[in-house]
């Protein structure tokens, strides 16, 4: 996305890839030429949803809701 007027291209349910080395504003998604990520990214984030289901995550903090 750039600037006001800025427009976003969908991935088709991929990640946008990023190198933050070269590209530390992440401007330039590299999904085309990096591709070979996705696959193990994949794996990670499936690895973390099973760990979900025996420790789910916490909720989150209310920070509209004062109670005394």
């Amino acid at each position: 996305m750039t600037g006001l007027a800025g427009r976003r291209a969908e991935g088709n349910g991929f990640p946008a890839i990023f190198n933050i080395e070269a590209d530390p504003r992440e401007e330039v998604n590299v999904v085309g030429i990096s591709a070979w990520v996705i696959g193990p990214y994949l794996k990670v984030i499936g690895e973390y949803l099973k760990t979900l289901e025996k420790y789910p995550n916490p909720k989150a903090v209310n920070m509209t809701s004062f109670s005394r």
